[in-house]
């Protein structure tokens, strides 16, 4: 290449890399010009003008993208202006030419570790990528240490159990929440790795869990410039109590394997209703602050316990209802349920006419998830004005306040 040519086309420089690939080293397996050109993509020393997205170093794609498009390509303006300089180039050359000479140059019938080979929609065990790209054998999100690859692995059926709510979300997002079962997740180890992917220069690779032991590649993302991540509310593994969760918005970098990952709201993804037991709900969401929200949440918490240890001492089984909607990223969760009596209960600090429309919504938002159709109840401090209790009659919900003499609990 000419030193004062900073951008050439492709096709112009396809084959003398090809020969000097050959020249170098690479052995008799047939060289493979298109990955340090591609792998390059995402480097400040290096340019690339495409009318279309740069693939990622995978497979066949990188060659085809290359002849079909054939971009300018070449050292980025900072790098070129550097090596103008004599004594500046004499170094590059030499520590690139030593550079070449002792490393194994990818082939593309034989690619190492550090490009990617497996296609998109196969199924393997997932013992043989690791064997192939490093990682955690165990956890969720697996860095490697040797291969510039971030594993990602999502079972969205065993997941949900540890408040992990994945998949495709309505804005073309892969919704993948971060690691770690119990406590508030935080934004370090593997999650920060998640986080920093591309300033450490790897790739995010996601895997579906089909079977134990096997996964399917799904396809290379990226976190979404934009919005990259949020946080989430989720419980704890085995239903254990609400806490805070990270969730990366994925973006494909190429053409990825959708399989059987349905979009929110299709038909084949079901709603689903466990039962959570109270106490591992509420005891952990009580916390010390002096926001009102905060306060009216404990005054429900402990209208909640009162009444329910009301309901056992009847001979009642309660406890708490998690509702997962269809394609929804977290679980709706009751304040009450009455497994004796059918009854769904939504409790409220206040009297207020806010508070009780609020309520009504709420019963009838989770009632249509349960079968067979509960009672629907609101549970209240005292009693509501009349005219708030005639709404609540029009619409068939029965309203519970504990009357201050004697101590028992009333109803409408």
């Amino acid at each position: 290449m000419n030193t004062g040519v900073r951008l050439i086309k492709w096709s112009a420089v396809r084959d003398e890399l090809e020969a000097a690939l050959i020249a170098s080293g690479a052995g008799n397996n047939l060289p493979a010009p298109e990955y340090p050109v591609v792998a390059l993509r995402h480097s400040p020393l290096w340019e690339i003008r495409a009318s279309s997205t740069v693939p990622p170093a995978d497979g066949s794609l990188p060659r085809r993208w290359l002849d079909d498009e054939d971009p300018e390509l070449g050292l980025s303006d900072p790098a070129f202006d550097l090596l103008t300089d004599e004594s500046s180039r004499s170094r590059f050359i030499a520590a690139l030419h030593s550079m070449i000479s002792g490393a194994n140059l990818p082939v593309s019938n034989s690619a190492p570790d550090s490009y990617w080979i497996i296609d998109l929609g196969i199924e393997l065990r997932r013992g043989s990528v690791h064997d192939k790209y490093g990682g955690s054998r165990q956890s969720g999100i697996s860095p490697s240490a040797r291969t510039p690859n971030i594993l990602l692995f999502t079972d969205p059926v065993r997941g949900r159990s540890h408040g992990y709510f994945d998949g495709w979300g309505d804005d073309g997002a892969f919704h993948y929440t971060g690691t770690g079962k119990t406590g508030d997740q935080k934004m370090s180890g593997d999650n920060e790795a998640v986080a920093r992917y591309r300033a450490t220069g790897r790739q995010l690779r996601l895997f579906r869990v089909t079977r134990k032991g096997w996964v399917r590649y799904i396809g290379c993302f990226g976190l979404d410039p934009v919005r990259p991540w949020y946080t989430s509310r989720a419980p704890s593994t085995g239903g254990g109590p609400l806490r805070s969760v990270i969730v990366f918005r994925l973006q494909p970098e190429a053409e990825v394997d959708y399989g059987e990952f349905a979009l929110p709201g299709s038909a084949d993804m079901l709603s689903r209703v466990v039962s959570i037991p109270l106490e591992k709900v509420h005891a952990d969401e009580y916390f010390i602050s002096r926001s009102t929200a905060a306060k009216a949440e404990r005054r429900e918490g402990l209208l909640v316990h009162e009444y329910a240890d009301y309901l056992r001492s009847l001979g009642h089984n309660v406890d708490r209802l998690q509702i997962l909607p269809p394609g929804v990223a977290g679980p709706l969760l009751t304040d009450l349920y009455d497994e004796t009596a059918g009854d769904l209960i939504e409790a409220k600090s206040v009297t207020s006419r806010d508070a009780i429309r609020l309520a009504v919504g709420q019963l009838f938002d989770y009632r249509r998830f349960i079968d067979p159709l509960p009672r629907l109840n609101i549970l209240v401090p005292s009693r509501p004005h009349a005219d708030l209790l005639d709404f609540c009659a029009s619409v068939n919900v029965r309203v519970i306040w504990k009357a201050k003499r004697p101590e028992i609990w009333a109803h409408s």
